[in-house]
């Protein structure tokens, strides 16, 4: 899937950490996969987010919505069949939705690179 290449290259250059691919198909309708990553400041999360939806209206990709940047703490890109969280590190061990999919099956991202 060449969505999400781009969109792991995408955060890989941002220099995302901790950066988790899980496969959500078989649970929700809405969505194919979710991406969770980690900025370590708010200046760098925003970074990550106009570095994607440059990246989607640069490839031709639908992106519906960002939600969250401008509190900074953890932004949420929906791209239609795949949703990316970036988050700062107290924020992703606070909602630890990591914990909730960690039965759901998992795609390496370094075999996106």
């Amino acid at each position: 899937m060449q969505i999400l290449k781009d969109v792991i290259k995408c955060l890989s250059d941002s220099k995302m950490e901790d950066i988790k691919i899980y496969r959500t198909e078989t649970i929700t309708p809405f969505y194919d996969l979710v991406v969770n990553s980690t900025a370590n400041n708010s200046r760098q999360l925003s970074a990550a987010v106009q570095r994607l939806r440059k990246m989607s209206a640069e490839k031709g990709y639908y992106l519906k919505g960002i939600e969250g940047l401008r509190g900074g703490y953890w932004a949420l890109v929906d791209m239609r069949d795949i949703l990316v969280n970036v988050f700062l590190p107290e924020e992703r061990a606070k909602y630890d939705l990591d914990k909730l999919w960690k039965d759901l099956p998992q795609i390496d991202p370094e075999t996106c690179l």
